[in-house]
């Protein structure tokens, strides 16, 4: 009997935002399926964020397709949102509005009432925000905040969860509750994409990860399959793997020569140079595997 393969839980297709001449996202592909937890990396100003901006539908890309749970984004907008949730890196709320009725108000959004009272306090009590339940949201704290703005990704219901640095501000209880909570999710079908620097924790806890640099997929897949097509070590960790491909993507080496040759040139004769300090070592650059078709895969740029 043939398996039966469920359609990607997100689609995105030549995904593309410029601000001037600037490239943020540049013709970006990616397919994810659902039941998974995945890990977005890149260096700052790699198009993390304006990625799932984009994806979120904060912001318009220039060109290129999103699709949420197989609905346009552009196009049916409404459908795909349903099954849309995005935390932000930097939550805003209203002022006026309490803990707990901000998650009702999203409920409401959603049609999300029927078990709303369950639900609002096993999550409050999960992240510690149930005494805090009644406080205004100008009163919390950066952390509570954050605490909050998680709640109000799972209140309600949805198949492609987008979290911007869910535990920048977090206590280590409140990181693992996270981590929880988002393995409940994927058992329910759920695919959750999120950014994050906590390498560690992001080795043992994803099961595919997604690397981008200067707006371009360089490679999607799950450790194993990253460390094969990086022509890394079995023993290989997660950081290994990032520096290996985002190495072979910088020119580190070229623009470190340069200055050290320009700064040669200005020295004036009669002075000795002072000696150039040593260029960190850096990992060789990936070989190019013999896996070039393997499918979600795509070599270091040369």
């Amino acid at each position: 009997m043939d398996q039966i393969i469920p359609p990607p839980a997100l689609e995105v297709y030549d995904l593309t935002k410029r601000y001037g001449d600037h490239a943020v996202l540049d013709n970006l592909t990616l397919k994810l399926p659902p039941g998974a937890l995945v890990g977005l990396l890149g260096p700052n100003g790699a198009g993390k964020t304006t990625l799932l901006k984009s994806l979120a539908g904060l912001i318009k890309p220039d060109k290129g397709t999103i699709k949420i749970a197989g609905h346009n984004l552009a196009t049916q907008e409404s459908e795909a949102r349903r099954y849309l949730a995005y935390v932000p890196d930097v939550p805003n709320f209203y002022v006026e509005l309490t803990v707990i009725e901000h998650l009702e108000l999203l409920a409401r959004a959603h049609n999300a009432m029927a078990d709303f009272r369950e639900k609002s306090e096993r999550l409050l009590r999960r992240f510690g925000l149930w005494e805090a339940r009644h406080q205004p949201s100008f009163t919390l704290s950066r952390g509570m905040s954050q605490k909050l703005s998680i709640c109000c990704g799972f209140i309600r219901p949805s198949k492609v969860m987008l979290l911007d640095e869910p535990g920048g501000t977090l206590d280590i209880r409140s990181v693992t509750r996270l981590y929880g909570a988002l393995q409940e999710y994927r058992q329910e079908g759920g695919l959750a994409i999120f950014s994050s620097h906590q390498w560690e924790a992001l080795q043992d806890f994803c099961d595919m990860f997604v690397l981008v640099d200067r707006g371009q997929t360089l490679a999607v897949g799950g450790l194993a399959f990253l460390r094969e097509g990086a022509d890394l070590p079995p023993d290989a960790g997660l950081r290994e793997i990032y520096l290996a491909f985002m190495d072979a993507d910088d020119g580190f080496d070229e623009i470190a020569a340069e200055t050290d040759s320009d700064e040669a040139e200005e020295t004036p004769g009669d002075i000795a140079p002072e000696p150039a300090p040593p260029v960190p070592a850096r990992p060789s650059t990936p070989a190019k595997s013999s896996k070039t078709t393997a499918p979600n895969y795509r070599k270091p740029r040369s």
